[in-house]
């Protein structure tokens, strides 16, 4: 019996693997195996992409039995598909922090206290406050997507850690549903902007931006009057089977 050849990935640039130039793909293939190789890192490059949490989901739900395809797919993303989706993201949040266009330009311009700076798997977001700075990075780790961004605090000042886990969640909550680090970049800037210029949290998710639609706290309790997200306080309602305030327990 023949042995197989290995796939090598990188005769192939994963970018410009797509169904347009397929057939070329396909004739410069020397066996049937290179054609599927082909598929995979077309079909799991446009996952890390554009639903990268469905790559992920996908990839963390595999059972005991197919853990050496686990693993397979692991090394496969982390040679070959990491390091092109961490260059996409690095380079928006790098055309962004010097432009204005995008949503992180557009945090950046209202609250220039912040600066964003992108280095190859790193982003760290600074904010002046006085005479100094506080600082947190988001780190994209070698197997990025399969694997989530960390979030690091670097000099955390000024700010409860209470209200900094809960930016910190927050950000990993969007992070969740949008593939986009310039998006999430932009919620965190403007979560801690808007702390700095006295916008009041939402009382339920400690965070002034909202992490399902970046809207600011505009839901007055009439009794206790703390302010909450629209959302966040759908969420309560539909869980709690109740439409009273979370804090004060009276009728919203």
């Amino acid at each position: 019996m023949a042995e197989r050849s290995a796939f090598d990935a990188r005769l192939w640039d994963a970018p410009c693997v797509d169904w347009t130039s397929w057939g070329a793909a396909v004739e410069r293939c020397p066996s049937a195996d290179h054609v599927l190789g082909v598929l995979a890192l077309h079909v799991i490059h446009n996952l890390a992409t554009a639903l990268p949490t469905t790559l992920r989901t996908w990839w963390a739900g595999l059972p005991p039995a197919m853990r050496t395809t686990a693993s397979s797919v692991e090394r496969f993303v982390a040679q070959h598909i990491s390091a092109i989706v961490a260059d996409a993201e690095m380079e928006r949040i790098r055309a962004q922090s010097s432009g204005d266009s995008g949503v992180l330009a557009t945090a950046l311009a209202e609250y220039d206290s912040a600066s964003v700076r992108a280095s190859t798997w790193q982003v760290a977001i600074t904010y002046e406050v006085d005479d100094t700075a506080l600082e947190l990075t988001i780190r994209l780790p070698p197997s990025y997507p399969l694997s989530p961004a960390v979030f690091d605090a670097v000099r955390r000042v000024a700010v409860p850690e209470k209200r900094w886990r809960a930016w910190v969640v927050a950000a990993q909550a969007k992070l969740a549903r949008c593939p986009r680090i310039d998006a999430v970049c932009a919620q965190v800037v403007a979560n801690i902007g808007a702390h700095f210029t006295g916008v009041e949290d939402c009382a339920i998710c400690y965070s002034a931006v909202g992490a399902m639609d970046n809207s600011l706290p505009n839901r007055q309790c009439k009794t206790c009057k703390n302010k909450f997200h629209r959302m966040c306080l759908f969420k309560w309602f539909s869980t709690s089977n109740q439409s009273t305030c979370p804090l004060c327990r009276n009728l919203f």
